[in-house]
């Protein structure tokens, strides 16, 4: 039976206010869209910006400010590209991998938390729903 309009919406709210919750118990500066680019780094390697833009969903002179703003806090590097001198690659700094750990780390914990507040039966629930999900995000990343 297909989902009605206002389970998609639920859904949907309940993903992202997920999502903003765990990245609300790590403490930091770094913006959400900072964030995304971060995990685009780490999810597809290093990447021009026109990739960065496309993977993101963004602009390119957006994607080149929130890079900028990136390399400023020491989180990326830009290295020439190998095949294409005129052109750059973006890839995550040691500091960079060292803050999406931490990141990763502490929204884990939180989530950890959280389920272990649940009963068994809707631990059982989310467990049995991950294939289901990962299936439907899996040609977005």
């Amino acid at each position: 039976m297909p989902f009605t309009h206002e389970e998609t919406n639920e859904l949907r709210l309940m993903l992202l206010r997920i999502v903003r919750s765990i990245r609300a118990n790590y403490v930091g500066s770094v913006s959400p869209s900072q964030i995304g680019v971060l995990v685009v780094l780490v999810t597809h390697g290093p990447s021009t910006i026109g990739q960065i833009a496309e993977y993101e969903r963004v602009q390119p002179p957006s994607a080149s400010r929130t890079v900028a703003a990136l390399e400023k806090a020491g989180l990326v590097e830009r290295t020439p590209d190998a095949q294409d001198r005129r052109s750059v690659r973006i890839s995550l700094s040691p500091l960079g991998e060292q803050y999406l750990e931490e990141m990763k780390q502490v929204g884990t914990s939180w989530l950890t938390g959280r389920l272990g507040g649940l009963d068994d039966a809707d631990r059982d629930a989310i467990r049995a729903a991950l294939p289901a999900l990962a299936r439907l995000v899996a040609d977005d990343v």
